[in-house]
Formats: structure tokens, sequence, C-alpha cells
């Protein structure tokens, strides 16, 4: 018995030896928290291993939504401001729908005034296919932007897909994950 705890006692002491070495030469590090990651590591703490494994690997997938649609907005709202001279150009060229989803999201924020708004612009409160619309609606002005109209739309298209399953806190697929990204360089690509 004696034997097996020195021996234990042995191989605990050269573990905590070689860590300390692999950790002074910089070849092992521990895991450092941020005071934000200690938090969330405690309000986590309830959900399955499951969902916090999976929110952790959705935040990427997010993050590349995220930049694709404001890119898309960005975009259009410099266009539109770059042909018209003015950056009051969404009366002028958003549809009659759009108009009135604009109203309507605006009417509910004022009833919800504890919730934070969106986005001043107008165009963040269009849903992510009513960009295609616009670009398409207004393709003399995107025209020289894009190889032709199926372009903008599939890729605006299987994005807002890909979206609403982001959107809807569902497990995005690997391939779907690589698709929505290279949806982004495609878009990156193509308009520099």
């Amino acid at each position: 018995m004696k034997n097996r705890l020195d021996s234990f006692l042995l191989k605990g002491m050269f573990s905590t030896y070689c860590i300390k070495d692999l950790q002074a030469n910089g070849l092992l590090r521990l895991p450092t928290y941020d005071s934000q990651e200690r938090k969330d590591h405690d309000l986590f703490a309830i959900a399955s291993e499951s969902v916090r494994t999976s929110s952790i690997l959705m935040q990427r997938n997010f993050r590349i939504l995220y930049v694709f649609e404001n890119l898309v907005r960005e975009f259009i709202i410099s266009t539109f401001i770059d042909e018209d001279k003015t950056t009051e150009w969404f009366e002028k060229r958003a549809n009659a729908d759009m108009k009135k989803k604009l109203v309507d999201r605006k009417k509910n924020e004022e009833k919800n005034q504890w919730h934070t708004g969106r986005n001043e612009h107008p165009l963040f409160y269009m849903d992510f296919s009513d960009l295609s619309k616009l670009i398409l609606a207004h393709w003399d002005v995107f025209k020289d932007y894009f190889p032709d109209q199926a372009w903008v739309s599939s890729r605006i298209k299987d994005s807002e897909r890909t979206r609403n399953v982001i959107a809807h806190t569902n497990i995005l697929s690997a391939e779907e994950g690589q698709r929505l990204e290279m949806h982004l360089r495609d878009w990156i690509r193509q308009i520099g």
C-alpha cells in the first residue's frame, strides 16, 4: 500500500513539474477567462452540454451572417446615395410593401419603448429578401456591379434560408455554414 501511495505522489509531483516546464517553454497555455466569459459560464451552466457546445459552434455562423447581411445593406445604401445624391432615397426607391413594413415596424417599436430599436436607416427594417428585391427593381443602378440578376438573387435567397435557421436558434450543418461563408466571400470579391 505504501509503495502505491509513494508511486502516486511521485507521479503527481512529476506531472506538476512537467506542466510547469511546458508552460515556461510556451508549449502549454492554460485557458484564460475574462470576466464576461466567467459570467457567461455561470449563466449557461444550467443548459445542457449539447446546448452550450452548439452555441459556441454557432457563433461563427452568426458572425458570418451578420457581416454578410450588413455588407449588403451598406452597399445598397451607399450605391443609392451615390446615385440619388441624397441620403433620403428610401421613399423614392422602396416599393409599397417595403414602406408599409417600415411604418408597421416603427409603430411596433413605439409601443415597446422599453426595448432598443433598430438602426435608424429604413433599410434596417427590411427583411433580407427585400434587399434582393431593391437591387433587382433598380437593376439599372446595380448592373455594373454584378454578373447578372440571378447571381444576386441566388446568393441572397440561399443565404436567407440559412439566416432563418440561425435566427431561429437551430443548429446549422457544417455544409450550410460553408455555403454561407462562400456567399460572403463571393459578395466581397464581387463588390470589392
